[in-house]
This record gives structure tokens, C-alpha cells and sequence, in this order.
């Protein structure tokens, strides 16, 4: 009987969650159909099934996350299945408590941003335990006066809510005014905080960035670089359309990362232990936005691709990653990562690096300024780029090459069509 196994879905993956079956036990599974729905470090995708047979058992419930290669459910042939086999009958569950709060059937409750507020001095006892009151509640109450551990929270989980406190004033519960209160300066309003639970992507978003920082030497090299020519280039291909339809900035930087890697190869490599590994293949990773943090679908082969051809690929690629339709081969294999916010008016900003990569170029917008050409004063448009490298990988001599060859192609970008 065939295994189910947590499959790897991206470089980083260490673990998965199980979002939904969409198989149940005793029904018949073959080759490529999709199993289950997995929550990874980058994005949900689809599991897909490698075996055919009845999927038997479910190891991992839906909501319950597993390591990468563990058994997440059996696959069993259709001789191996007892015709009436049926689960023993279930206990009937407990009555939920009366102030619980409702959870969906499916185990899984939709996200929603957790309101926190600061708690309030006159509203909150002096010691021992916090009072669970709405931000309302204590506000009327401490307006009234009313002490919070005297009411009884009808709201879920047994909360204090506004008619708790009002139902209090109602029936005389406001503490009389001291006569010789002194008098303070009025108690700010108070202030709203929301706590958003991290998602899985920005979870790992940040252990990596923080590792990255801790242990990676940066150091960072920028270049400003004439973008005139680019410009009438990137105008004169979009309106030739066809395979340069929707070419942007990012696949002309694209095309031109990908031949200045192969013009000084030791940009295009990883750090493993006590060993430099140079790559062979050019894969450029573009970080991407979306709703669940960031994620860098994987360009292949940017230097021997003809520019129309990464074009589509490209968009493509950010296409299936904005929509959380891509595949778990979109985003491995980058050897080198593009951040570009040129689109914002950014000048310039510094990346961290995605180890085991050896530096991400940063870029920044294209801005029109003075330029001087010669003895005149002309106008010009210039693009800051910033190479954070590895120091441990990279000397300042080869970022200073590879950001030359950069420049040198976007200045004169008819190398990269041809």
C-alpha cells in the first residue's frame, strides 16, 4: 500500500499544513488527480496524487501541519479495502460552552486581524487577574465609575460587554463621587491596535531575513545608470506588441542581469559551508507581492532566453504567483534575485540577501535629472541600482565589475534584443 507523503514544494519548505482533503477515505484515487490542498512557506498549492488505488487513511487531519517527507495518508488497492468498513460510531460531542465562540465545521476559521487595546487604569483592578471587557465596556465604566470585577460578562468567552456595564448603571451599581478627589489631567482616549496573526509565508519570510542579516556579511555597491536609451527602447518594443506586449522596465533589467551573470560568474553563485558553488545556469528569481507576503517565482535561463521570450515568461510567472495558481517548480532553482521598486518613488533602497545566494540586486525608480555631457548641462534619466553581496563570496572588485557590465548593457540596450 502506497504512502502519501508531505511532499518539498519549494527550496525552503519545512513543513506543510493541510488546508483541505479534497479525497475522502474510501474513494478511488488515480495518477494526477489533486488530493489535497497544502499551506507551504510560500503560498497554497495542490498536492497531486503519484499512485492510483482508494485512499485508505488520512494521517493528518485537515488544520494539521506535518514535516516535509512525513506520511500524510495511505493510498490501499481496491482488493485491500473491506467492502463495509465503517468507522465505529463517534461519542456525541460535548455541549460547547455557553459563551464560546462559534468555530466553522471545517476546523478552520477564517482570519481575521485581532483588536488590542491598552487597558485602562480605572477600569482594570489594581492587581491580580486581567478583566476580558470589550474597549467600550470599559470606557463606560470607567466614565460611571463602575468596578469591572462586580459584573458578570455576558459576551463570548464570558467578555464584558457594553449592556453588562450599562445593565450595572441601571440598577444603581455607579460608585458614589469622592468629595476630595484630587484632580488629574484628562486621561488620553484611548488607542487602537490591531494584531495580525503572520501568515506561513511572512512567518518564513522572516526567519530567513532574520538569519540572512545575522549571518551573512552584506555589503552593498550602487551605480547610477543613464536609462535615456532604455526608455526609447522599452516604448519602441511596446508598441510593437506581439512578444514584447506588456514589457516593462523589470525584463529589460531582466535580460541584462542575466548576461552581466555570465559576463562575471562569481555574482552567480551560493555559499555552501567551507566551498563557493558557481552555477552553471542563470535563474533569476523576481520578488514578488502578494497577499500573503512575498514570494520569488524563478525566471529560467535569463541569459540565453531571447528578451521576447522571457517577457512572456516572466509575466507569466508574476501572473500564477498574484493569483496563488502557481506550481511549486516556480519557485525553485533561483541562483540570483531582482527586487525592483521602481514602480513607487523609491531612488534607492538596499535588499537583504536570499541565502544561499550571493548577492540581490536592488532597483530603484527612473528619475529625470541634470546630466552633464561634456561642457553642457542636459537633461538625463538616471536609475539607481544597489548590489547587496556576500562578502564572504564577493569582494567589492566583482561587484564593481558586474554593476559595469550592468550599466554598460542598459545604457546600450540594443544588445540585449539582438
Amino acid at each position: 500500500m502506497p504512502d502519501v507523503n508531505m511532499p518539498k514544494l519549494s527550496d525552503t519548505m519545512e513543513e506543510g499544513k493541510i488546508l483541505r482533503w479534497l479525497k475522502k477515505p474510501g474513494e478511488r484515487v488515480a495518477i494526477g488527480d489533486i488530493l489535497a490542498e497544502v499551506e507551504t512557506d510560500k503560498a497554497n498549492m495542490e498536492l497531486e496524487a503519484y499512485d492510483e488505488g482508494v485512499l485508505s487513511e488520512v494521517r493528518v487531519k485537515e488544520g494539521e501541519s506535518a514535516p516535509v517527507g512525513a506520511v500524510i495518508a495511505v493510498l490501499a488497492g481496491a482488493d485491500d479495502v473491506k467492502p463495509a468498513a465503517r468507522p465505529a460510531s463517534r461519542p456525541e460531542p460535548a455541549p460547547a460552552p455557553a459563551r464560546a465562540e462559534p468555530r466553522p465545521e471545517s476546523g478552520r476559521e477564517p482570519w481575521r486581524p485581532t483588536v488590542v487595546r491598552r487597558p485602562e487604569a480605572a477600569a482594570e483592578p489594581e492587581g491580580g487577574e486581567a478583566i476580558k471587557a470589550s474597549p467600550r465596556a470599559r470606557r463606560i465604566a470607567r466614565e460611571h465609575e463602575i468596578d469591572l470585577r462586580s459584573l458578570r460578562g455576558t459576551g463570548p468567552g464570558g467578555r464584558i460587554v457594553e449592556k453588562d456595564v450599562e445593565g450595572a448603571i441601571a440598577a444603581g451599581g455607579a460608585a458614589p463621587k469622592k468629595e476630595a478627589e484630587t484632580v488629574s489631567a484628562p486621561e488620553a482616549p484611548p488607542r487602537g491596535e490591531r494584531r495580525m496573526e503572520l501568515s506561513r509565508v511572512r512567518r518564513t519570510t522572516a526567519k530567513r531575513m532574520s538569519e540572512s542579516k545575522r549571518e551573512v556579511p552584506h555589503f552593498y555597491a550602487s551605480s547610477d545608470i543613464r536609462m535615456d536609451e532604455a526608455v526609447r527602447l522599452k516604448a519602441t518594443l511596446a508598441d510593437l506588441g506581439g512578444e514584447f506586449e506588456g514589457i516593462t522596465f523589470t525584463h529589460l533589467v531582466l535580460k541584462a542581469v542575466g548576461i552581466a551573470l555570465t559576463r562575471v560568474p562569481e555574482v552567480n553563485a551560493s555559499y555552501d559551508g567551507d566551498a563557493i558553488v558557481l552555477h552553471d545556469t542563470v535563474h533569476v528569481g523576481i520578488a514578488t507581492a502578494v497577499e500573503t507576503g512575498l514570494i520569488v517565482p524563478v525566471v529560467h535561463d535569463c541569459d540565453r532566453q531571447p528578451l521576447g521570450a522571457l517577457v512572456r515568461q516572466a509575466r507569466a510567472l508574476v501572473e500564477r504567483a498574484r493569483a496563488g495558481r502557481f506550481e511549486s517548480a516556480d519557485l525553485i532553482g533561483g541562483t540570483f534575485t531582482l527586487s525592483n521598486l521602481g514602480m513607487y518613488p523609491v531612488s534607492t533602497f538596499a535588499a537583504v540577501i536570499n541565502p544561499p545566494q550571493a548577492a540581490i540586486l536592488a532597483v530603484g525608480a527612473i528619475r529625470d535629472v541634470p546630466v552633464v555631457e561634456g561642457s553642457h548641462v542636459v537633461p538625463g534619466r538616471l536609475m539607481t541600482v544597489t548590489l547587496s553581496c556576500d562578502h564572504r563570496i564577493i569582494d567589492g572588485v566583482i561587484a564593481g565589475r558586474f554593476l559595469a557590465e550592468l550599466s554598460g548593457l542598459l545604457t546600450r540596450p540594443l544588445a540585449l534584443v539582438v
